[in-house]
């Protein structure tokens, strides 16, 4: 099974109730594109979308989502 991240990136823009965009800490596992071994590290990167996340380390790295976590939930 394949799955597409759309361009845009994943948010939830329908689960926010508030005006404020949602906020997430992005779970990204990135390897270096200089490193000549594949290690890969798991970054968390607080955004709103993946996107925003990815951008953060696009430039030295190549990305892997790996989760999220909604930040500012309460959970009984």
């Amino acid at each position: 099974m394949q799955n597409t991240t759309h361009p845009q990136g994943r948010h939830s823009l329908t689960q926010n109730s508030g005006n404020e965009p949602p906020s997430f800490v992005w779970i990204i596992a990135a390897v270096r594109r200089d490193c000549p071994t594949v290690k890969a590290t798991i970054h968390h990167i607080a955004a709103a979308t993946e996107r925003e996340a990815r951008l953060t380390l696009a430039k030295d790295h190549v990305c892997f989502f790996a989760g999220r976590i909604r930040q500012g939930v309460n959970h009984a």
